[in-house]
Order: C-alpha cells, then sequence, then structure tokens
C-alpha cells in the first residue's frame, strides 16, 4: 500500500465524499451530550475523576462477583452447575438490561440510576457472603448484576458531557477506571474474605457505597454547570437533532462484540494454555493475566489520548494489524518471552475502547443511552459467547489451536473498522483522520 493510499485510509476517505459534521451544519443533539456542538467546552474534571471512581466500582462488583464463587464452592458445596447459574444471571443483566436501562435514560431524565445503581450493586454483594440459602444468594448476585447494569449507560453519558471538547479522552478516563476496578477486585475479595470468611462480603460494599455518594453530588454540579453553559447560550444552543446512523453503529457493535471476544479469549486461554502444555503454576499463569490487565489499563488512557491528538481511525486501525502477529506468536514463545507481547495485547485489546463507546454515541446522537448500553452491555454478551466457542473448539482440537484462532479474529475487527464513516454528530473539533481536514 503506497503512502498516499495509507493516508486516505487513516483520513477515511475511501468512501468517496466525506458527510458534513454536525457542528459544521448547524446541528447538533442538545445540551445533554455535547455531541456536535461548535464550540470548545472546558473538561469538568472533578466529576469526570468522581465518575471513573464510580466505574472502577461498579466494575468492581461485577469482578468480586466472580472472585467470590470459589469460596462459595469451597465453603458452601455448591457445584459447577450452581456456580453455573450464578454467572448466567450475572450475564444476563449486563447483556440485556444495559440497553433498557440506556434507552430509559433516552426517553427522560435518569440520572437516579448512578447513585442508585452503586447503591444496588454494593448491598448486592455484600449480602452474598452472609445469606445461607442458594435462593437468596442468587437473588444476591442478581440485584449486584443488576446495579452495574444500571450504571453504565448514564455512567457513559454523563462522562461524555464531563469529558468537555476532548471527548475521547474524557472517555478513556472513564473508562480505565472500569479497568481498574475489575483487576483489584480479585485481591480486595482474597484480601478480605480468604482470612474472615464470607460473612465478611458486607465490607466489600463499603467502596461502591462511598462512590455513590461522591458520584451523585459531582453529577448533580455538573448538570448545574450545564443548565448555565446553555442558559448563556441563550437561543443558538438549541439545535435539531442529526439523523441517528444505525448501520455504521450496527458494525461498530459487531466489531466491538468481536473485540470483546479477544479479550476475553486471552483472559481465559492464555493462562489455560500455560498451565495445561507449559505445566506452569496457575499463580504463574495469573501473572500473565495481571500483566495484560495492567497494560490494558494504559492502553486505555493512550488510545484516547492518541486519537483526540492524531485522530479516531488511527486507533480503530492500526491496533488489530499488530493483534494478529502478537497473538500468533504466542505459543512458540517461553514464559518470558510472552510477558512484554501480553503486554502489547493488552495496549492493543484497550486502545480503541473510549473510541469505540464516543462512536456509538455519535452514530445514534439521539439515542446516547441505548448507544452505550447496547456497546458495554449487549456487545460484550457477543463476545462471552464467541469466547464460548473458542472453548469448545480447543475441546475439540489444542489449546494453540485457540490461541492460533484468536489471532484470527483482528483481521475481522481490522475490516469492520474501515467501513466506519465520519459520524454526522462528531464534535467539529474533533480529528477523524490524520489530517487535520478530516
Amino acid at each position: 500500500m503506497s503512502d498516499a493510499s495509507t493516508r486516505s485510509l487513516l483520513d477515511g476517505r475511501d468512501e468517496g465524499n466525506e458527510p458534513a459534521s454536525a457542528a459544521d451544519a448547524g446541528v447538533g443533539t442538545g445540551p445533554a451530550d455535547g455531541a456536535g456542538s461548535p464550540t470548545a467546552r472546558p473538561a469538568a474534571r472533578a466529576a469526570l475523576l468522581a465518575l471513573s471512581f464510580g466505574h472502577a466500582c461498579s466494575d468492581l462488583v461485577g469482578g468480586a462477583v466472580s472472585a467470590l464463587l470459589p469460596f462459595l464452592v469451597v465453603e458452601r458445596g455448591y457445584t459447577y452447575g450452581d456456580v453455573g447459574i450464578f454467572v448466567l444471571a450475572s450475564s444476563v443483566a449486563g447483556g440485556l438490561l444495559q440497553p433498557l436501562f440506556g434507552h430509559h435514560g433516552d426517553r427522560t431524565p435518569a440520572r437516579w440510576l448512578l447513585p442508585v445503581g452503586l447503591v444496588l450493586g454494593g448491598l448486592g454483594l455484600g449480602a452474598i457472603g452472609v445469606l445461607d440459602s442458594y435462593v437468596a444468594a442468587l437473588i444476591a448476585v442478581a440485584a449486584a448484576s443488576v446495579g452495574v447494569a444500571a450504571f453504565h449507560p448514564e455512567g457513559a453519558r454523563w462522562a461524555r458531557v464531563a469529558a468537555g471538547t476532548n471527548v475521547v479522552t474524557g472517555m478513556s478516563v472513564f473508562s480505565v477506571g472500569g479497568s481498574v476496578g475489575f483487576a483489584v477486585s480479585p485481591l480486595l475479595v482474597t484480601a478480605i474474605v480468604a482470612p474472615l470468611g464470607l460473612t465478611a462480603t458486607p465490607l466489600l460494599a463499603v467502596l461502591p457505597l462511598t462512590a455513590a455518594v461522591a458520584v451523585s453530588v459531582a453529577v448533580r454540579r455538573l448538570h448545574v454547570r450545564e443548565q448555565a453553559r446553555v442558559a448563556a447560550a441563550g437561543p443558538s444552543a438549541v439545535r435539531l437533532a442529526v439523523l441517528n446512523e444505525w448501520w455504521p453503529f450496527g458494525r461498530l457493535a459487531f466489531m466491538y462484540g468481536v473485540l470483546s471476544a479477544v479479550v476475553s479469549g486471552v483472559m481465559a486461554y492464555v493462562p489455560l494454555f500455560l498451565v495445561t502444555v507449559r505445566d506452569s503454576s496457575p499463580g504463574a499463569a495469573n501473572v500473565m493475566t495481571t500483566v495484560f490487565l495492567v497494560s490494558a489499563a494504559f492502553g486505555t488512557l493512550l488510545g484516547g489520548r492518541v486519537a483526540d491528538r492524531f485522530g479516531r481511525r488511527l486507533v480503530l486501525l492500526v491496533p488489530p494489524l499488530l493483534l494478529t502477529p502478537a497473538l500468533a506468536a504466542l505459543p512458540s514463545l517461553s514464559f518470558a518471552a510472552m510477558v512484554p507481547l501480553v503486554a502489547v495485547i493488552g495496549l492493543c485489546c484497550n486502545a480503541s475502547v473510549s473510541t469505540a463507546i464516543v462512536l456509538a454515541q455519535e452514530y445514534l446522537p439521539g439515542r446516547i443511552g441505548l448507544a452505550s448500553g447496547i456497546t458495554v452491555g449487549a456487545s460484550v454478551g457477543v463476545g462471552g459467547i464467541g469466547a464460548a466457542l473458542l472453548g469448545l473448539l480447543g475441546d475439540a482440537t489444542s489449546p494453540a489451536t485457540v490461541i492460533y484462532a484468536l489471532a484470527a479474529l483482528p483481521a475481522a475487527i481490522f475490516v469492520l473498522a474501515t467501513t466506519l464513516p465520519r459520524p454526522a454528530a462528531i464534535h467539529s473539533g474533533s480529528r477523524w483522520g490524520l489530517s487535520r481536514a478530516a
């Protein structure tokens, strides 16, 4: 590919005439989200950090539910089938309820979902260990998962408002909170439950309940600021909504689902490969998972900054090109040689996460909550299905075959990314391609 054609691809001009942004057309989506606003908006850093902290605590709840399962099996004698029902209840809440909560937020103000989601998630998590009845514990798991599902669509909506003009960078700050919360949840569960037992799970609710207060205060202040900004802007702040772009959104959601399958596959099957093929200990295999999660968190922040500085197509197209050879090389490497490569894989897997969430909101500017809920919830569910199919492939073939299959998936991500057009509702100051005109 020539330099000119490469730049054309990254600038997004391979589809003919580039659509004008909503800002250039004088339209937008109203003050609730800031999409298409032609003026620079400063970031509300305190609110953004509070939302990121809330995201960390929400995903801590989700990760802690999974981390509690081995303790429940040992102390309560639950079977794998019992545990599977717990996982199903959690997955259904995340995959199905997030879009519904997002749709509700699109129809009526739903800021209350943020603190309520954190409170419900914290109380459900805290109750799991103190309930002796299996049915009661299952209800607690479902309640915690409903709380997690309630937080995410509104969290992404208000993170966009708090982000100001550099929306992808701001969304990366919000997203990395979730990565950190999910990564530390097994450590926190082990630190509390291992020495104190399951009856100590109420201590796990302290952080989510604290976050509920912080997020409630921060979003209330942010709402007041936005009302004042719109009032100061006068009648010109009222704009017509641009049309929702459903076909590009569908391709983006499917692309994100494939990426979720890669992430789930790496976390599940790379450690299993080390244990079953390389005779590594479970502890050593978990080191690889930690490397992946830490580098993925850095990738979230780095990808958001790169997208705002050099263009969103760059973080959509380059990471999948690096993922394929990196994943394909893993089975042939020693443990020590795998560590830096897994770090690169983690960076590439999460580099486009914040960009994908922002694009989903801009493709559906009139359905921002629904867009966030589908992207974060339902698409991740699709990724889980893909990871399960990879498990069946591993049973039928070999652990190495699963990793080689994972290496093929980024090609689909790249192809889908090349089809994504510049959103009509993109902020006029946001960069799509490498050149400033794109």
